[in-house]
């Protein structure tokens, strides 16, 4: 992939993400409007010590935050990448803003709570939930990738590697079950088959980090040992806005998010600086 052809690339998924952002700030405004989240159900709250604390307690409307965010988030940092690497080419951001542009269609998710008040919707509910799960599996997919490539194995086939991966998440999206009859908190339909969706995320991510720490370690880049431990703090991050459900960890997980991104491209740019 030449770096004309990926900056095109970038500058589609820069237009795309603001779209899905202007859509996900609209979903949330009908359902404050028709006050759907009264309607859905509330994960059982903590008996631990401080997490009893209403800050720390699940709320709809913070997932609903958090969710919509995503796709916010998304935007800033593909901007960051195009003007940082705009004329620099690293194959392991090209895979990065993969990544990156996959959270922001975690916003479909504000589709699940919407099909109260538009019942027509309930009969795409199960392909939104495997597009979800199909750019899920291939944000982890495309960040192992990336930090695979930061080892400098060079190739020309990127088109190749996109098609597996592309490949590998549909294969994996369509054999987690939806279960569109029960729905359950945090917006999500596949209740019983969760932990599998968190293992195999959560080993494909840690790897990732290990990955870009390893390689800062060999080669003795502080770059890449910083970029690891940034990469962590936005994963880490990246799962508390999905899943804890909070109003705290919400709005932790989004500065994190944000600010271990950019960081992190920092990181990378700064060793680009000297290439």
């Amino acid at each position: 992939m030449t770096i004309a052809g990926r900056n095109r690339i970038l500058i589609f998924a820069i237009c795309m993400a603001a779209l899905i952002a202007i859509g996900s700030v609209s979903c949330c405004i009908a359902i404050v409007t028709h006050n759907l989240l009264a309607e859905l159900p509330a994960a059982p709250g903590s008996s631990f010590g401080l997490l009893r604390l209403p800050i720390f307690a699940y709320n709809n409307y913070a997932v609903m935050v958090g969710v919509a965010s995503f796709p916010v988030i998304a935007l800033a940092l593909l901007i960051c990448v195009f003007f940082l690497f705009e004329k620099t080419h690293a194959l392991e951001i090209s895979f990065f803003s993969l990544f990156v542009f996959s959270l922001s269609v975690e916003a479909l998710q504000l589709l699940f709570p919407l099909q109260i008040r538009y019942p027509l919707l309930t009969i795409f509910t199960a392909s939104i939930a495997r597009i979800i799960f199909f750019f899920r599996f291939g944000a982890c997919l495309a960040l192992l990738t990336s930090s695979l490539f930061a080892h400098k194995t060079f190739t020309r086939e990127t088109g190749s590697i996109i098609f597996l991966l592309s490949f590998i998440a549909f294969a994996l999206s369509h054999i987690i079950p939806i279960d569109t009859v029960h729905i359950v908190s945090f917006f999500s339909f596949s209740r019983s088959y969760r932990y599998l969706l968190y293992s195999f995320s959560g080993i494909v991510c840690v790897l990732a980090v290990l990955s870009f720490l390893l390689v800062g370690i060999y080669r003795s880049i502080i770059e890449y040992r910083k970029a690891a431990f940034r990469l962590l703090a936005m994963l880490i991050a990246y799962t508390a806005v999905l899943y804890a459900g909070s109003w705290f960890f919400t709005a932790v997980g989004i500065a994190v998010l944000l600010a271990g991104g950019f960081f992190f491209l920092k990181a990378i740019h700064q060793f680009y600086l000297w290439q």
